[in-house]
């Protein structure tokens, strides 16, 4: 069920934040922002050679399972911008996933 309970925590939004994400206390787009920039210093450091952190791959790891249901919901009112943002993290998370792990087979790059 995606009722919202009270409004994001980021400064002067006043988006309702749905229940789904009442843990994180952020609307939608804001806690797809904070995703997008852990994917985006995840990729940075995979492109330069060094490894994600445990904690952070995980994180975003969690990230393609909250957007899958969130996408499988029947009856969310998720608008097309709010979709694309969870079909982009998803792919981004995954294209990420593959580089570390071609990164980490020797002889491949």
């Amino acid at each position: 069920m995606i009722t919202a309970t009270r409004t994001c925590h980021t400064a002067s939004c006043t988006t309702d934040v749905p229940e789904v994400l009442e843990k994180e206390g952020l609307c939608l787009s804001h806690y797809m922002e904070e995703g997008f920039q852990k994917l985006a210093a995840a990729q940075d450091a995979v492109h330069g050679g060094q490894k994600v952190d445990r904690q952070t791959l995980e994180w975003l790891l969690a990230q393609v399972d909250f957007a899958v249901e969130m996408l499988a919901q029947e009856g969310t009112k998720w608008d097309a911008d709010q979709r694309s943002s969870l079909l982009e993290l998803l792919l981004g998370v995954a294209n990420l996933h593959e580089h570390a792990r071609q990164s980490a087979v020797p002889g491949r790059h």
